[in-house]
């Protein structure tokens, strides 16, 4: 390891260190950091897992949670991320500092993303391909009743997330897509640590709700007066 120092963001949200490299790899082998916990490394001042720090990377076991490695998605997530408008105010190094914070998945055909009753435990955002949000109706004879689609440069997850609820539809891919996710945790790190990164980004996300929910009050506006229209 490198004689670096490190800033450590722990579970219970508050920061430690800066740390020197012997430190933190007595943490590792405490179970006090793993490869999820996010860490500052002093030489790049971002914010990042352990497991994606390459410093680190042969202290912790290959990662088997289906993330693409850090490099190796294609087009950079930074990049990626740009062509949503809730992260259009922000700079280039905001972008990576927020690629830095989350995965990002390449998800086959038909595989099930989130489940109905699932914790809302982050905010997915499609990269690329194409999602299918769905019910399954009934309980002897189920029928799957599609409640939206969303494709490249939407996202889902926020409201959830925010309210700590479950999830209330299934989601699947329709087609092979490339998904970034970001976390509860990862969202608590930036508004603590990176709140001028926090608040644009979270300004942005409730213009987005707002907006939804605008829509839906109007489209159940729209199905109450033609009741009475056709009465």
């Amino acid at each position: 390891m490198s004689e670096d120092h490190y800033k450590v963001w722990a579970e219970d949200e508050n920061t430690y260190g800066p740390v020197d490299s012997e430190t933190l790899l007595q943490w590792i082998q405490d179970g006090r950091v793993v490869p999820g916990t996010f860490v500052q490394p002093q030489s790049l001042g971002c914010w990042r897992r352990a497991g994606d720090v390459e410093a680190l990377g042969d202290q912790f076991p290959a990662a088997a949670d289906g993330a693409i490695p850090a490099g190796d998605a294609g087009t950079a997530p930074a990049e990626a991320l740009g062509q949503f408008t809730v992260f259009s105010t922000l700079s280039a190094e905001g972008l990576a500092q927020l690629a830095a914070l989350g995965k990002t998945y390449d998800v086959p055909a038909n595989t099930l993303i989130v489940h109905t009753g699932d914790p809302c435990d982050a905010v997915y955002f499609v990269l690329s391909g194409g999602l299918r949000v769905r019910l399954l109706v009934g309980i002897a004879d189920q029928q799957d009743k599609t409640l939206c689609k969303l494709g490249t440069g939407e996202f889902f997850g926020e409201l959830g997330m925010f309210l700590q609820s479950k999830r209330t539809a299934d989601v699947l891919a329709e087609t092979e897509s490339r998904l970034f996710r970001i976390d509860t945790n990862a969202f608590r790190l930036l508004v603590k640590q990176i709140p001028e990164l926090a608040a644009p980004i979270l300004f942005d996300l409730g213009v987005a709700m707002a907006q939804r929910i605008a829509e839906d009050n109007q489209r159940f506006y729209r199905e109450v007066t033609s009741q009475f229209l056709w009465a």
